[in-house]
């Protein structure tokens, strides 16, 4: 869990949901996509969960007032070898929105 810079938002990255997106040096009809699950809260009030994908629907959310959005998720996947689910890290970025 971290505590997103300047805010009190803390944000947990709990897993991925599915990673279908295209192996490096594969030609694919489709990218494919990954879906990420994570957990947000700020003053302590209890967690909610959401889910992000690396395609352009649903990257991002909005939460208290920022928008918290996916964009990266490594390692991409390589044909022939399937990632350990403890290899993921989510790169996230959250912005204040304008009031």
């Amino acid at each position: 869990e971290k505590t997103a810079p300047r805010t009190a938002i803390k944000i947990k990255f709990v897993s991925v949901v599915e990673d279908s997106r295209c192996p490096e040096g594969v030609n694919c009809i489709w990218a494919g996509v990954a879906r990420v699950k994570i957990q947000v809260r700020k003053n302590g009030k209890p967690a909610k969960e959401f889910e992000l994908k690396t395609n352009q629907t649903d990257k991002s959310i909005i939460f208290e007032g920022h928008e918290i959005k996916l964009a990266a998720l490594t390692p991409h996947p390589k044909a022939g070898s399937k990632i350990n689910a403890a290899s993921y890290r989510a790169t996230l970025t959250i912005a204040r929105l304008p009031k």
